[in-house]
């Protein structure tokens, strides 16, 4: 697998912001984008073969879809692959996703991936309106773009009630666990992709404790006041080995600025586990395991519905917050499993062993974007066998 990041050098031309992340520097927060871009939204970007742009149209304006097609025709036969929706966290955009799309479509899975408003190439609320966006609104969007590519697949496919295969990142991980909790959506599958857990997130934050006043108030009060120079992003999102320019590149791709009572939200537990796993279909089905995985996994492994991935190297959604939260999903579906799940009559080993967890070696928070990308994509991939 190559280690290219597959991510266009094109993005905003938010000028304030190059100023910030270039070896240039303004003063505070005369350094970070105050206003919405023009046009609005933004104009689109080059992408790379295989994956087109289109827009879902709400009430409150357009969202950002991407789309990569699978590019193998057994995607088309019977039993054919579920189609995987890709979530990203705060700041994000839909392209972040570009090296995991491009790498399932080839393997056969319809791939989507989403912007929300404000982000990437959606619609974007004046800078106040945003700050003070809900999170409640947020998963407006989320909901919106499941559901209309629900209806996509099952038009495609002539099957009614198609459910997607959701993989969501940091928080919208935390957005995503919201969304299931309350019945927003139901999924066939659900990954945490080093995602912020649903049991409270103080924790994901303690790397930021100590210079979070400071910016804060340097900056401005504005949103993006800890992600504002090239080495702010690089310590959150990426190893120290992780060269410079890979850095700026995937800079870029930020939102300029952010709403602050989404994340806010997240603080204080708002799951309580079976709330969750209750909207995460087919627990009691399984399948063989396709003759190209590599892994030899006892039965008791087998249709993993939840799964937690965390990277070894990451300072918000460290491996030990993650393994507490898959922790608390085992013991959620046993709690459930002679009640409200599918598949009552599990034995006591299966139920253990029903929430898979992994840790990713050598990368961190961004590992999607890091040019060591593939190692969590293998993982997911192989996840991905067993539903």
């Amino acid at each position: 697998m190559g280690t290219n990041s597959g991510i266009p050098e094109g993005s905003y031309n938010f000028t304030r912001i190059d100023l910030c992340l270039g070896t240039r520097m303004s003063f505070g927060p005369f350094a970070l984008q105050w206003r919405r871009p023009s046009p609005n939204p933004p104009p689109s970007s080059p992408l790379p073969e295989g994956i087109t742009r289109s827009s879902i149209h709400t009430p409150s304006g357009p969202l950002e879809l991407l789309t990569a097609s699978p590019t193998t025709s057994a995607a088309y036969s019977d039993g054919e692959k579920p189609p995987l929706f890709f979530a990203h966290g705060a700041f994000g955009c839909a392209e972040q996703w570009l090296n995991y799309m491009q790498y399932f479509a080839a393997v056969g899975y319809p791939c989507y991936a989403i912007s929300y408003r404000g982000h990437g190439k959606s619609w974007y609320p004046w800078f106040w309106r945003l700050y003070f966006t809900t999170r409640g609104t947020m998963v407006e969007d989320l909901t919106a773009g499941i559901k209309y590519v629900e209806a996509l697949e099952a038009a495609r496919r002539g099957a009614p009630g198609t459910k997607v295969v959701l993989i969501a990142h940091s928080a919208g991980g935390a957005l995503s666990q919201y969304a299931l909790s309350r019945n927003l959506f139901q999924v066939q599958g659900f990954c945490m992709f080093a995602a912020v857990p649903g049991f409270g997130s103080w924790g994901c934050y303690r790397f930021w404790a100590l210079t979070a006043p400071i910016h804060f108030t340097y900056r401005g009060y504005h949103s993006r006041y800890l992600l504002a120079t090239v080495k702010q992003v690089q310590d959150a999102f990426f190893t120290a080995e992780t060269p410079v320019r890979h850095v700026q590149t995937f800079a870029k791709l930020l939102s300029p600025y952010e709403s602050m009572l989404w994340p806010m939200q997240a603080l204080n537990a708002f799951v309580t586990g079976p709330d969750v796993l209750s909207s995460i279909t087919s627990w009691a089905h399984r399948r063989s395991v396709p003759s190209t995985s590599t892994s030899d996994r006892p039965m008791s492994e087998s249709n993993q519905r939840l799964f937690i991935l965390a990277a070894e190297k990451d300072v918000l959604c460290t491996p030990a917050i993650l393994e507490d939260a898959a922790q608390r999903y085992r013991r959620a579906f046993k709690e459930m499993a002679s009640n409200d799940l599918e598949g009552s009559n599990l034995k006591q080993d299966d139920m253990e062993n029903r929430v898979r967890f992994r840790v990713v070696d050598g990368v961190a928070h961004h590992l999607q974007n890091h040019e060591e990308w593939g190692k969590g994509a293998d993982e997911v991939r192989k996840w991905l066998e067993q539903l």
